[in-house]
């Protein structure tokens, strides 16, 4: 998947509850780079002994390398409890452990950044990594260098797009909206005197939207993006644009600023920023508390970026989708949009297919999401995984570099 780099200087958010981790973000990433080994700090417990990703005090106690690439087990560790996830072995999972020691290894000799690496096979923490923060990225406003851990949020940049196609998902399901076909323009009738309507915008419908096609003018990435989203109203300065991609509706072109109309659109319709709708629809029944989600000057969350999360909790809005949209036996996202969002509906030159808001890997079996610098879930329903990494590896390789593990070292150790 090649990849956009756009900066977006803001730190405009909406805290539901906990950290707040406000101001740049970029959307979606590729990627193309490997793993590393294990090592043990605190009550944390290791992979196994002699691996590549510690160093050893002179007391022969593993100790955390402070350098990119360092991961350090915290699975299971009673310093971070969690009411969800309980833990599993690689045995009781029908996991290889090899096969992840080498995808550790891999990590650890390249000097890939990946702040994170979660593996839970039916339901179950297998294996839970945290690496080393250099706070070299400026796209991030913590610059600090640390350790990191489970409790720490981290900016999920184009994942959060996936948390808007629920939101929609949901949205339709209540009746509040007609479902995909229904035109996007004519819910705005106070953009009009604006937006300068024609028969292509006017037949943008909430499906164009959500798989990149509504022909819109935008160039993911541009020098303009930040003065774009700096606006008070990105939905209606993004409605104003004219459709510069013909038909409507078969073109596909990456567009954070598209995703902006959609949270628009659920603000209108439910009354709610999105982010306290997430909180009561999505958020709160899977147990997510965590969250801040940065939005625009008119208090609506932009609809591309701008999320964090917990790997935890992105483990489990993971789990949802795994599930059907099911969460310890309610069903919280209509399982038939659970199917249909994540199954491919256009292709696209970025390495993966896409479906509404998420993206379909060229790994066989596996769909998912996708953020800058490698904020990725991975789901296999089939091999009942879900797969998170955090990380800041360059945008432009991100995505290719996570791919990567996931199929060469992770897929092969599930047996």
């Amino acid at each position: 998947m090649s990849i956009h780099s756009s900066i977006h200087f803001f730190s405009f958010c909406i805290v539901l509850t906990g950290f707040v981790a406000c101001g740049n973000d970029t959307p979606s990433s590729a990627s193309h780079e490997g793993t590393g080994g294990s090592v043990s700090t605190g009550g944390a417990t290791s992979l196994a002994s002699g691996g590549a990703g510690g160093m050893r005090s002179d007391a022969g106690t593993a100790t955390p390398r402070r350098e990119p690439g360092a991961m350090v087990s915290f699975l299971g560790n009673a310093s971070y409890p969690d009411d969800f996830w309980t833990t599993a072995t690689a045995e009781e999972s029908q996991i290889d452990a090899t096969g992840i020691a080498a995808a550790l290894s891999e990590i650890a000799n390249s000097r890939y950044e990946i702040h994170s690496l979660l593996v839970a096979r039916r339901g179950r923490l297998v294996f839970e990594y945290y690496g080393w923060k250099t706070g070299s990225n400026g796209d991030d406003p913590d610059k600090s260098q640390h350790q990191v851990l489970p409790t720490e949020g981290h900016l999920v940049h184009s994942t959060t797009k996936s948390v808007t196609s629920s939101l929609i998902g949901i949205a339709i399901d209540e009746g509040l909206l007609a479902g995909v076909t229904d035109k996007a323009a004519p819910h705005f009738p106070e953009y009009q005197p604006f937006i300068e309507p024609s028969a292509d915008k006017d037949a943008i419908t909430i499906e164009d939207l959500l798989t990149m096609r509504s022909g819109l003018q935008y160039s993911e990435g541009a020098d303009d993006e930040p003065v774009f989203f700096a606006t008070d109203d990105p939905a209606k300065v993004m409605l104003s644009r004219p459709v510069v991609d013909t038909p409507r509706g078969t073109v596909w072109n990456y567009s954070s600023g598209g995703c902006d109309i959609l949270t628009a659109l659920l603000r209108k319709v439910t009354g709610k920023v999105p982010a306290e709708y997430a909180k009561e629809k999505l958020f709160g029944p899977i147990g997510v508390t965590n969250v801040a989600w940065q939005a625009a000057g008119n208090g609506t969350n932009f609809g591309g970026w701008g999320l964090s999360l917990t790997p935890r909790a992105m483990a489990r809005f993971g789990e949802l989708y795994r599930n059907n949209g099911v969460w310890q036996g309610k069903q919280v996202v209509p399982a038939s949009w659970a199917t249909t969002a994540t199954t491919a509906h256009c292709s696209t030159p970025w390495n993966g297919d896409y479906g509404y808001l998420f993206w379909i890997p060229a790994i066989t079996g596996f769909f998912g999401t996708r953020g800058a610098y490698g904020q990725n879930i991975y789901v296999n329903r089939a091999l009942e995984l879900v797969v998170v990494f955090t990380s800041d590896l360059p945008v432009s390789s991100a995505d290719m570099t996570l791919d990567s593990l996931v199929s060469q070292y992770l897929l092969p150790a599930m047996k």
